[in-house]
């Protein structure tokens, strides 16, 4: 089948799709009077108009929102926000947010003096260097990550025998796998006392490492119970009711490596709401806050105190806004050739070097939010760069801890 002819000007590329056989042009780029309309259980795909009816009744996405249904863990919305739904769908117009981040700078800069430094705390788990790095033949920056991440939880008694690890976002379950290798080969838990893992993940994922488990744990120790103890959940954070798959006679620790935006508030809402009595830790590599959203956030009433101590006429919502937009400055304003005084076109006049400065520290705020809500909560909790910027831009981690009363 010959390759659509369509160029997209948007793209600077020709079409992917294929078309049939003479025909120069794929369904969606055919020269036709039929009509193609977004379909309404997700506008990122379309279908002829025609063929709408029909369309809804075998569509993928209708089948993807009824997949729980009837399922103990599952209730709808059930770690949303009780915040007023109108703070996710106001808008301001371009010259509106643009000036709203221009008097953002000056008070994010002002917030950020009262934070203390966060330690670089790079650490090395000795099962990934002497095992994991060595199959590594180039590119090493997930595993020295996965390595620093888990030797975090080490030092912080999150593993040993009976845990149930609960991995959001898991995505293919890497960083489970090697906690499970690193469990095992640490020897202190016999088979009935191993770990098992709870995978919980909204999308589908590709080259999974969920039968590894199995592969691995007989390899290492000749144990046949690896895949039993795993199992995975395709369902989104914000309708996991937890509580229906917590073991009363388990330890539970949360772990997550580059947990996206909003999903970090929702797992914290999830957590809370689950009334877990037996809890182990939360070991949560967070990423993505320009990602995150005003009317999800944990801590709102944290900003808003923010904005009344500094005597800020900006509202919650516009402030949020802006923090998120910053906050994308962290990550994604360096092209590529561009040097530190380099500032380009921007609207704000600030070099690319500030302008990543101003984005950690809205990270910082919306961080520091978090990590207070869990601790008025009654834990121990704190924020650790776990490996240097150049391994990953997003190299901040929240580790939670129960709180012991000597």
């Amino acid at each position: 089948m010959a390759q659509c002819d369509f160029y997209i000007e948007r793209k600077h590329r020709r079409c992917g799709m294929t078309c049939r056989a003479g025909t120069a042009r794929c369904v969606i780029h055919a020269e036709t009077t039929d009509k193609r309309v977004p379909c309404p259980l997700d506008p990122n795909h379309s279908v002829w108009e025609n063929s709408l009816h029909k369309h809804l009744r075998k569509c993928n996405k209708l089948k993807q929102r009824h997949l729980n249904d009837g399922e103990e863990f599952f209730e709808e919305d059930i770690n949303t926000s009780d915040a007023d739904s109108s703070l996710n769908h106001s808008s301001l117009n371009y010259e509106e947010s643009t000036q709203d981040v221009l008097d953002s700078i000056a008070l994010v800069e002002q917030i950020c003096q009262d934070f203390p430094e966060i330690s670089i705390e790079q650490k090395t788990n000795e099962y990934m260097e002497t095992h994991r790095m060595l199959q590594l033949p180039s590119n090493k920056k997930h595993a020295l990550q996965q390595s620093s991440l888990i030797q975090h939880m080490v030092d912080s008694d999150m593993l040993g025998p009976h845990r149930v690890f609960i991995e959001f976002g898991c995505g293919r379950a890497e960083l489970s796998r090697y906690v499970n290798q690193v469990e095992i080969l640490r020897g202190e838990c016999e088979e009935a006392s191993l770990p098992k893992f709870l995978l919980i993940d909204r999308g589908t994922n590709r080259m999974k490492f969920d039968k590894k488990f199995g592969d691995d744990s007989l390899e290492l120790a000749n144990i046949t119970s690896g895949r039993s103890r795993v199992r995975r959940y395709r369902i989104d954070i914000k309708d996991l009711k937890l509580a229906a798959l917590l073991e009363e006679e388990r330890t539970h620790v949360t772990i997550s490596k580059h947990l996206c935006g909003a999903a970090t508030d929702l797992t914290l809402r999830c957590l809370h709401k689950s009334g877990l009595q037996r809890f182990g830790g939360i070991c949560i590599a967070m990423c993505c806050r320009h990602c995150c959203d005003p009317g999800e956030y944990i801590n709102g009433e944290y900003i808003r105190a923010l904005l009344s101590e500094h005597h800020s006429q900006l509202s919650y919502h516009r402030f949020f806004k802006s923090l998120m937009k910053m906050c994308s400055w962290a990550t994604c304003g360096r092209r590529q050739g561009m040097q530190d005084e380099d500032v380009g076109d921007h609207f704000t006049g600030l070099t690319v070097s500030k302008r990543e400065e101003l984005g950690r520290m809205a990270r910082r705020i919306l961080d520091e939010g978090r990590i207070k809500w869990v601790k008025d909560r009654g834990f121990d909790a704190r924020l650790v760069k776990y490996v240097e910027q150049d391994i990953s831009l997003e190299n901040v981690a929240m580790l939670v801890m129960p709180k012991f009363i000597e």
